[in-house]
Order: structure tokens, then C-alpha cells, then sequence
């Protein structure tokens, strides 16, 4: 269930790098199939807090010094760790997939373009906006409206960001009322199995259980807000939109690569 690829969610690719020096995603190139996740698993506090950096991005410039700085840190730091590949939309599951072939099969069916009903985040979804994707763990960068919030001034230092040990970003998650609450936590139940009366104590969802999380969601694009870490990410356009949590359709762009 942690890493288990299901219907209807996001898939994205990994066979490209983020970081050059991680040779262990170019192997990955040389399957028959695309490397694609749903859910990055467990990662630590200090990880999101990173993967946050990256995508505060406003220009292509800013990008590449994160990506630069992260780069140079990895080499001067041994002990630190982000391997992260540069994820791209691959498109929606269509048939269910496991990690291992210990459990099941490992191949799966994505639908790359066309129309797919899919399930919306934390933002509301207005017909003929274009949507992108992001990680649940996200939200708190965003305005209840879905646009960048104001005040939060690109950094690329690293060191500071990883010393932080996933306080840096310190913002509260985007309000969501007692109907969309109940959507969210149903939804999160059913398609992950977050059952409340099994996880009271964060401790045991490391060790004894486990859930789904770190998954993936659509959100709006903002031609006026957003900037480029969002624009790349953009991967359809809303044809039925909604409420948060609730599905919508979505037309999917061609995808190239």
C-alpha cells in the first residue's frame, strides 16, 4: 500500500537526474519501461523542506542555482543525501502496480494523453484554467486561492534550508472547511488507508503500519503568480472542474518525453 501505483493517480517520471553526479538514475534509462512514482514513500522533514526550495523557483535562473548550490553541497557534505530525480509528468494510472514483484506485478498502464478523471487537491479547480501537479506536502506554499504566497523570498542556500530540520518553512496549510475536511480525510482513508484509530501515535505509522503519503495532486496554474518551478509542471487543462477533493476532468496534454 505505501508504494503501490493505484487508478487515477499521478504518475511522474524518474529517469532523469536532478542531480548529475547520481548515477544510479541513469541506469534506470535502460529499462524497456519508464521509471514512473505516485508517492515518494517516508522521507524526512528536511527533505520536503528542500524539495519546497526547489519549486519556490520564479525563473529558469533561480532553478538552476538551486540545482547548482544542492550540487555543490552534495560534494563538499558526505554525509548528505538528495538523490532526487528531476520528475516530469508521465500521466494517469490507469491499472494498478506494485514496487516490488514480490507482492505483484510491477508494470503498469498510464494514460499519456486525452481526457482522465482524476482526483482534486487542495484548491479549487475553475473550468479552462491550466492545472499542474504538486506534492501534498506543498499546500502551505500556496493561498487558499492556489496562488504562490507573498513574502516568501527565494533562498538558495542549503545549508540553512537542510539546517533547518524542516522548520524553514514555517507557513500554515491552506484552510479547508468541515466539507472539504471530510472529503480529504475520506478520501485519504479509502484510497491510502489513513485510518484515524490506527495512527493516533505518529511513531507507529513508521514502524508497525504505514500509509500512503507524499502523494501527488493537481492544482490551477496562476499566469500572474506562479513562476517557473510551476510552469513546468503544468501537464493539461480543466475541463470539468470542482471543489477541493473532489474529482474533475482534465484534458491531458501530449506528453514528449
Amino acid at each position: 500500500m505505501l508504494y503501490c501505483m493505484h487508478k487515477h493517480e499521478l504518475a511522474l517520471c524518474c529517469s532523469i537526474p536532478y542531480n548529475t553526479e547520481n548515477n544510479m538514475l541513469f541506469r534506470l534509462r535502460k529499462s524497456a519501461y519508464p521509471p514512473v512514482v505516485t508517492t515518494l514513500g517516508y522521507i524526512t522533514p528536511e527533505t520536503k523542506d528542500l524539495i519546497r526550495m526547489v519549486y519556490r523557483s520564479g525563473t529558469d535562473e533561480e532553478f538552476e542555482r538551486v540545482r547548482d548550490a544542492i550540487m555543490r553541497y552534495t560534494a563538499s557534505n558526505p554525509d548528505f543525501q538528495f538523490t532526487i530525480p528531476c520528475f516530469t509528468f508521465q500521466g494517469v494510472v490507469q491499472t494498478q502496480a506494485w514496487a516490488t514483484s514480490n507482492h505483484g506485478d510491477t508494470v503498469g498502464s498510464i494514460l499519456v494523453a486525452g481526457f482522465a478523471t482524476i482526483m482534486n487537491g487542495h484548491f479549487h479547480a475553475y473550468t479552462g484554467d491550466l492545472v499542474h501537479w504538486y506534492f501534498d506536502f506543498e499546500a502551505k506554499m500556496f493561498e487558499e486561492d492556489g496562488r504562490r504566497k507573498e513574502g516568501i523570498a527565494f533562498t538558495a542556500d542549503v545549508d540553512a534550508v537542510y539546517k533547518a530540520k524542516g522548520e524553514h518553512y514555517k507557513m500554515e496549510e491552506p484552510f479547508l472547511d468541515r466539507v472539504a475536511g471530510e472529503r480529504s480525510r475520506f478520501h485519504d482513508m479509502r484510497e491510502y488507508g489513513k485510518y484515524p484509530d490506527l495512527f493516533e501515535n505518529y511513531k507507529i505509522t513508521q514502524s508497525k503500519y504505514g500509509y500512503k503519503q507524499n502523494v501527488v495532486y493537481p492544482k490551477t496554474y496562476h499566469y500572474d503568480e506562479d513562476g517557473y518551478s510551476d510552469r513546468i509542471r503544468v501537464f493539461g487543462r480543466v475541463v470539468n472542474g470542482g471543489r477541493p477533493f473532489e474529482p474533475i476532468d482534465v484534458l491531458i496534454f501530449s506528453q514528449c518525453r
